[in-house]
């Protein structure tokens, strides 16, 4: 996958010729951070955009062109991508000098189109690794991560790729395509300092809630690249209703035509609530308090850091009714965990809750 940033530039005598020569079909939304960062945790929380053939993302790149170099030997990229043709799967991939790329899926339990879900990507000198809902789904040591030092931005985007046998066959009448982002976070990476993470050493340093368009921080983008049937123009990113969302188009179709009212529909994890676990850190027992708008089979998950699940049960929730998950800190054989850190999942059939607490003899 390429994402070198080729503007089109055309003198103003021949202006009208050289748009229409370089022109792609469709239009899509870019935004990308100012900053640059050299290591970090990053996470959003986004809904993917459906359609065979269309392709929006979470990732960090090198913008090698903007600091005047030339050559894929200068290629750095980290990428979590959710291709519209899967309803079950997530994309990750890693791309370093020369081009040199390490793509993997990994089939999730969910549609990622149908409902938010939090992504994140860890970026350390000794490994890259990826999560879902807080749930790591791959991790890389090896010299691919070795080859990734060079500071990168962060970015998002919705495109329309060439290559059919990887997003799969495109019909342009399932037009428009729209990702919605809720918010992106960005962490430091502070080894032994930090209180989030893995290993507690990663900071939070920022949150945007995407309430509006912060100039500051991020920039739209005007361009394409080999491989893509849309360019990037600034209405197809679009600040509405608490959220950022780029759209996939026709040309004289821009920026966001859906039907306001489904945003706030959107907003889904309002229907299913829960409060923080307590006590945390806990030796003997933790309580979660959980709250759904709706009667509904709750399953109760536990996970080690490594996402090796320790225990799980059910429990029957009733509409409008505080109830606490609690658990003991044991696992499915009655056996007492070690001391660490462990993530709850909640789940009530559409939607998912995540918690860290850390478990302390």
């Amino acid at each position: 996958m390429k994402k070198i940033s080729i503007m089109k530039l055309c003198f103003v005598s021949s202006f009208t010729i050289l748009s229409i020569l370089v022109a792609e079909p469709y239009r899509g939304g870019e935004l990308r951070t100012d900053q640059t960062f050299q290591y970090g945790r990053f996470e959003t929380r986004m809904k993917a955009a459906p359609g065979s053939g269309v392709v929006n993302s979470f990732f960090l790149y090198r913008d090698y062109w903007a600091e005047g170099l030339v050559g894929a030997q200068h290629w750095n990229e980290i990428d979590i991508e959710l291709l519209g043709r899967y309803d079950n799967k997530v994309t990750t991939n890693l791309i370093i000098q020369n081009q040199w790329d390490l793509p993997d899926q990994t089939v999730v339990s969910f549609n990622p189109q149908e409902n938010f879900h939090d992504y994140a990507i860890e970026w350390t000198p000794d490994y890259i690794a990826f999560f879902v809902d807080d749930m790591l789904i791959r991790y890389i040591n090896n010299f691919y991560v070795d080859s990734l030092y060079h500071p990168q931005q962060l970015m998002m985007n919705i495109w329309q790729p060439t290559s059919v046998s990887w997003a799969g066959s495109f019909d342009e009448t399932t037009l428009p395509s729209y990702a919605l982002y809720d918010w992106v976070k960005y962490y430091a990476y502070v080894p032994g300092t930090g209180n989030a993470g893995t290993n507690n050493n990663f900071i939070e340093l920022w949150k945007d809630d995407f309430d509006d368009y912060d100039r500051d921080r991020w920039s739209k983008a005007s361009h394409s690249f080999d491989g893509n049937n849309a360019d990037f123009t600034y209405a197809n990113v679009v600040f509405q209703s608490g959220y950022m969302i780029l759209c996939l188009t026709k040309p004289g179709d821009t920026g966001y035509n859906g039907d306001p009212l489904k945003l706030s529909d959107n907003q889904l994890p309002q229907l299913f609530q829960i409060k923080p676990p307590y006590p945390n850190p806990f030796n003997g027992r933790v309580s979660i308090p959980i709250k759904t708008n709706e009667n509904s089979l709750i399953n109760f998950n536990v996970y080690d850091i490594n996402g090796n699940i320790i225990y799980k049960s059910n429990w029957t929730h009733h509409t409008n009714r505080e109830k606490n998950i609690v658990w003991n800190g044991k696992n499915n054989k009655g056996e007492n965990v070690s001391s660490g850190t462990y993530i709850l999942k909640i789940n009530n059939g559409t939607l998912i809750k995540n918690a860290k607490v850390l478990f302390v003899k």
